[in-house]
């Protein structure tokens, strides 16, 4: 059970309860927003790629299982500020199961995330101390979240502000932009290295992905950054907004990271870079064509890059029937081009 031991102030003004509930109110609307978008990037996940390794479907669907306990925690939430505490300014300063769905489960969430980015990156750059500083910022926001979520647990007031739980929410989202960071650079600088050295249709594959790699790397950075600095600064409730949607923000980037294999170039073509295994026993990627082109070009892009990823060679065939079903015919060698979906 919470216990609450700062009691809330006894000169609360319409204002304060205003920037309190309102936050609040908006933050669990795009929580669920956000869940039904990632709810669609599941199905087109089920859909799409029914063969892929074990592994990655146990990360899917583990994310996706946490983000429907956070938004039923936050729900929970919602029910006893807004409905059996409605009108109580008690309820209002209540957090309730909040240092269970904002700092514990968005902490794990991210760092899921966040070391699954770390490995992909290793795969790419066998760069050792690379993987080393993402794993332990990512252990490191997860460490403070747990120390969060303990503190509100002895304490579950929005007055709380011990030294305790300033430091433990410094290290939680500080460390969170940081990692976020550090993977969205170091994926940038190796995507537009290897830009230079491709072309034709594998030369547009490599921009969407640096593209793909800012943008959510730059939305879960500015997200955690903007979380932190309404807690520290804000005497109101809009530090809550970011923090209860920050999860999501996650688990749709890495949807966007898995999705993003398959490459769709015009209506009539499709192209799908996925593993292929469903008993999670073996690595290796599907990459299927309808143009003899586009093989070449992977060609062109893999005897570009594969000097530094000769340990990720892989098998894969290329071709399909007359009546569009995606056909193995022969086999060559290339890099797990989905490793460069750091979204």
């Amino acid at each position: 059970m919470v216990h609450v031991v700062t009691p809330p102030p006894t000169d609360v003004s319409r204002d304060d309860i205003i920037w309190l509930a309102g936050p609040r109110l908006i933050g669990i609307l795009f929580n669920w927003s956000l869940l039904g978008v990632l709810t669609t990037q599941i199905y087109i996940y089920y859909l799409n790629f029914p063969k892929d390794l074990r592994r990655n479907k146990m990360i899917v669907y583990t994310v996706y299982l946490l983000d429907w306990a956070q938004t039923c925690s936050a729900t929970y939430d919602a029910f006893h500020w807004f409905v059996y505490g409605w009108g109580s300014i008690d309820a209002l300063y209540d957090l309730y199961s909040t240092f269970l769905n904002v700092p514990i489960f968005s902490s794990i969430i991210a760092s899921i995330v966040q070391i699954y980015f770390g490995w992909r990156l290793w795969r790419l750059t066998q760069s050792k101390i690379m993987v080393t500083v993402i794993v332990a910022l990512a252990l490191l926001q997860l460490g403070g979240g747990i120390a969060v979520g303990t503190i509100l647990f002895q304490d579950s007031s929005e007055v709380a502000r011990s030294d305790g739980l300033v430091t433990s929410v410094g290290l939680r989202l500080a460390g969170s932009a940081f990692a976020d960071t550090v993977i969205a650079i170091s994926m940038t600088y190796f995507l537009i290295r290897s830009k230079s050295q491709v072309v034709g249709h594998m030369n547009n594959v490599v921009t969407r992905l640096i593209r793909l790699t800012i943008e959510t790397g730059t939305v879960t950075a500015i997200a955690a950054i903007v979380d932190l600095i309404f807690f520290l600064k804000a005497t109101n409730g809009l530090h809550q907004v970011s923090g209860v949607i920050l999860c999501k923000l996650y688990s749709n980037s890495l949807l966007v990271l898995f999705n993003n294999r398959m490459i769709t170039t015009t209506k009539s073509q499709t192209h799908f870079l996925s593993d292929t295994s469903g008993s999670g026993s073996g690595s290796g990627n599907a990459i299927t064509s309808s143009e003899g082109e586009s093989s070449r070009e992977l060609e062109t892009f893999k005897a570009a890059t594969v000097p530094r990823l000769s340990t990720l060679d892989l098998d894969i065939g290329l071709s399909t029937s007359s009546k569009g079903e995606w056909r193995s015919r022969s086999h060559v060698e290339s890099i797990p081009l989905d490793d460069f979906n750091r979204q």
